[in-house]
């Protein structure tokens, strides 16, 4: 299953995010960076199914910026 991978800059940030998500029905999972770069903060990154909906442009509306966007399979 295609997931998407969303760095974001604190685990602060990825527990909000995942509170947005959710609300959009999206089981969102949360998991430690590895190796974060120093302009990246603590590192922490959200693990999102496959959707048609605009993850990120949802997530910049609640405040949350994405910092990177990988898709996985």
């Amino acid at each position: 299953m295609k997931k998407m991978r969303i760095k974001v800059g604190s685990v602060t940030y990825a527990m909000k995010a995942k509170d947005v998500l959710r609300q959009y029905g999206l089981r969102v999972q949360i998991i430690k960076t590895a190796k974060p770069m120093k302009n990246e903060g603590c590192g922490y990154s959200l693990v999102v199914p496959a959707t048609d909906l605009n993850v990120t442009d949802i997530l910049r509306r609640a405040g949350v910026e994405a910092l990177e966007v990988k898709w996985e399979t």
